[in-house]
């Protein structure tokens, strides 16, 4: 059974509209897909119908549709059309399997629990928060956190240590690390910031230095 909590898995300007994209989980395949008016979900990748990865199909409209056969999914996970049989209803029993999603901090997180009672991590108030960049570091969830952590640690500002890690920086810029557990051997990064430098140029300058990071880290 998945664990109930609520994992980063991209940057939300990264998810454009109208597009499907790969996600791993824990070694779980997760179908990240935007409609065209924006709204965001995250489903078993997998077709019900012949079991090909959704994430390879494509976007139209409100629908994700299976590049197998065409079968086009509504955002309640249900079936609505299948090109085949055009004047059938699809019988309720062909539905994804839909799994828990928001979107805050300028993040996408996903939790795959059946019945998700846990609560997002807390970072303040939603707004403002801009996309840095995000990053794949070798080995597992806890050595990554410990690692961004360490890193962090030796920039100029204040360090908190969580299931997000911050980075209080003097001039008032908040940079936020929330990660992905790819699986055992692979760990997603995604940076996230709010402040003065959650501007245009200084995101560049952020995302410059997250790279650094990340070549630290890796050649450590």
């Amino acid at each position: 059974m998945p664990p109930d909590q609520w994992n980063a898995v991209a940057l939300d300007s990264q998810i454009r509209a109208s597009s499907s994209n790969p996600v791993i989980v824990n070694d779980y395949a997760v179908a990240l897909w935007r409609s065209a008016s924006g709204q965001v979900n995250a489903w078993e990748d997998r077709c019900p119908h012949r079991g090909m990865r959704l994430s390879l199909g494509f976007v139209e409209g409100e629908q994700l549709r299976c590049i197998y056969h065409g079968w086009g999914y509504a955002p309640d996970g249900q079936c609505r059309q299948i090109p085949a049989h055009p004047d059938l209803t699809p019988p309720k029993t062909i539905c994804a399997r839909r799994h828990a999603v928001e979107r805050r901090y300028g993040l996408i997180w996903t939790n795959l629990a059946d019945d998700p009672q846990a609560a997002l991590p807390d970072l303040g108030a939603d707004e403002g928060w801009v996309a840095v960049r995000s990053i794949f570091l070798t080995g597992g969830v806890q050595e990554a956190r410990k690692a961004v952590a360490g890193d962090l640690a030796e920039w100029d500002g204040t360090v908190s240590d969580g299931d997000v890690v911050t980075l209080e920086m003097p001039d008032g810029t908040r940079l936020a690390a929330a990660f992905q557990p790819v699986d055992a051997g692979s760990t997603g990064v995604h940076f996230v910031a709010r402040g003065p430098a959650a501007t245009a140029e200084g995101r560049h300058g952020l995302a410059r230095q997250v790279v650094q990071l990340r070549n630290r880290i890796e050649n450590n």
